[in-house]
């Protein structure tokens, strides 16, 4: 008992939660929205920790419920693509402040860590395959130009929360091999593969053009900008669809264009011209930003009967999530954003209101697939989309700590 007592008159004095592992409360700097959706996001990212992580091999599975017990079996392992998303929620959470930074980091370096598990250690190249190896340095197949985007994009976060330079230098050597990509031809562009050079797609351009203008301000090589620019500029001139500056997502070797599209990559050319404004100073930039985000609201939320909100129509949550943080980007400069992020954060908080045995569906509407019973069916779930409703929460809490704040 009085072992007891001298906790809690420590923890009064020290300012600590007690039964928190002896942590400050994180949550007590950031104001009350702020507070619950960075709440959400921890849970969310907790969540993902323990339906698909093992610690002791750094592996992430794919699918949730998981198919085995061990890394064998069909679909079990995650993709790079997937795993780096989680990556990105860790570094979310770590963005709200230093108690989260500390809460996460543990878990955060251990991830950056499992990538070497998707590594292919090569002679020309630092870079990463799409599926992992057992092994350190031994994974092989496909290399796509995306994904290391992806990657190098959260070495560089790493460096910017931690200050390690080798998280920069490993982000700097991985977008040396995605400026290898770049086609040297009369069609230009960053492939999307690069065993299966058969087009260049807005996926592995815009977001390269924002990382690479990134890479300029944190290594102060103004090379890093020219090559953002240019691979902007022809992003923009190829793949935007003129009638409503949302972009297309890839123009064939032939010159033949698929005209799908997909809230992440013109979330990634926003994001692009965003940061090309901020560091030239060049208006048209902010402009072209502008226009597709009001292009991407007017595409992807559409009235409901039933909802006294626009509803998504994208059911993806880690497309979704690249729109949302443009869009949080641009509020800075462009204070009518906050229409089209108000709309995203009631479809958000809707899907949360189905939160079913720690996750969240993918499709912020519909909801999950029901049962003869009409109970939720939470099956297959693909870690993708959990660790990004987990961001998504996390960027709704920044935006309404750090960008918007809770006065304005």
């Amino acid at each position: 008992m009085k072992t007891k007592w001298i906790s809690l008159i420590l923890a009064a004095v020290l300012g600590v939660t007690v039964g928190g592992c002896g942590k400050k409360d994180m949550y007590a700097p950031l104001n009350e929205k702020a507070a619950e959706y960075a709440k959400r996001s921890v849970e969310l990212n907790q969540s993902v920790k323990e339906k698909y992580w093992t610690e002791e091999a750094l592996f992430m599975y794919h699918y949730y419920p998981n198919f085995t017990t061990d890394a064998s079996g069909d679909m079990s392992t995650a993709f790079a693509w997937p795993y780096t998303e989680v990556v990105a929620s860790n570094w979310r959470v770590a963005t709200l402040g230093d108690g989260f930074k500390d809460y996460i980091e543990d878990f955060y370096k251990k991830t950056l860590e499992g990538f070497e598990y998707y590594r292919a250690y090569r002679n020309d190249y630092h870079t990463y395959c799409a599926t992992r190896s057992t092994m350190v340095g031994m994974a092989a197949g496909d290399t796509y130009y995306d994904d290391n985007v992806w990657i190098s994009r959260e070495f560089l976060n790493a460096y910017e929360i931690f200050g390690e330079d080798d998280y920069l230098q490993t982000s700097r050597a991985v977008a040396d091999y995605i400026w290898s990509g770049w086609a040297n031809d009369e069609l230009g562009g960053i492939y999307w593969c690069e065993q299966k050079k058969n087009s260049r797609n807005t996926c592995s351009n815009a977001p390269a053009s924002l990382l690479f203008a990134r890479l300029s301000q944190a290594l102060d090589d103004d090379t890093w900008l020219q090559r953002a620019v240019q691979v902007y500029e022809w992003t923009y001139e190829t793949l935007r669809d003129p009638s409503d500056n949302v972009y297309w997502d890839n123009i064939s070797n032939e010159g033949n264009i698929t005209t799908w599209k997909f809230t992440y990559n013109t979330g990634s050319m926003i994001a692009a011209g965003v940061k090309l404004y901020e560091i030239t100073g060049e208006q048209k930039y902010l402009d072209q930003a502008s226009a597709s985000a009001q292009g991407a609201y007017d595409f992807w939320f559409k009235q409901s009967d039933g909802y006294d909100y626009k509803t998504i129509t994208s059911d993806n949550p880690w497309f979704n999530v690249l729109l949302l943080d443009a869009w949080v980007e641009l509020y800075k400069y462009q204070p009518k954003a906050l229409e089209y992020i108000e709309t995203y954060e009631a479809n958000l908080n809707h899907a949360y209101s189905m939160l079913t045995d720690g996750l969240m569906p993918s499709n912020w509407v519909t909801g999950w697939s029901k049962d003869e019973s009409g109970n939720a069916v939470v099956n297959k779930v693909n870690v993708l989309d959990s660790a990004a409703n987990a961001e998504n929460f996390g960027t709704l809490a920044y935006f309404y700590q750090f960008v918007k704040g809770e006065n304005q």
